[in-house]
């Protein structure tokens, strides 16, 4: 699965005041909450969260990265996507964008969540189920 080019799951997330550090501008870990709060919408799309509540099998963060382009100030609305780029036999590669209310991209990012079965500690397979509700989520 090659780079998508549009991001099909998106939320607008309005910046809060308490999110901003000493310097005025959105503090740095909260993009990755904003990262986050998106997966957890993919996730629930593929069936990843009824999949852990019912079997026991869901995912487990290996990695995730944040670029930051540019600041962001309070007032401000941004909107946060995220799509799949890769889906390997335990693990598949999320890509993040967040814009601001002006289109401009103030933040890049990506992550790696690898099937993980919380009752036996261990990784798994992707089940085929899921890895049929990413494609046709990315519309492949």
């Amino acid at each position: 699965m090659s780079e998508p080019k549009e991001l099909p799951v998106g939320l607008e997330i309005e910046v809060a005041w308490g999110e901003q550090d000493a310097f005025a501008h959105l503090n740095n870990v909260v993009y990755f909450r904003y990262f986050e709060n998106v997966r957890m919408h993919f996730l629930d799309r593929i069936g990843v969260l009824r999949s852990h509540q019912e079997q026991g099998i869901g995912v487990i963060l290996a990695s995730t990265t944040c670029d930051f382009v540019r600041p962001v100030q309070w007032p401000s609305r941004l909107l946060v996507r995220t799509g799949c780029t890769a889906i390997g036999n335990t693990s598949f590669t999320m890509a993040y964008r967040i814009t601001n209310q002006l289109g401009e991209v103030v933040a890049t990012g990506s992550s790696v969540q690898v099937m993980y079965d919380y009752g036996a500690e261990h990784k798994v397979r992707i089940p085929d189920v899921v890895r049929e509700a990413i494609q046709a989520t990315q519309g492949d």
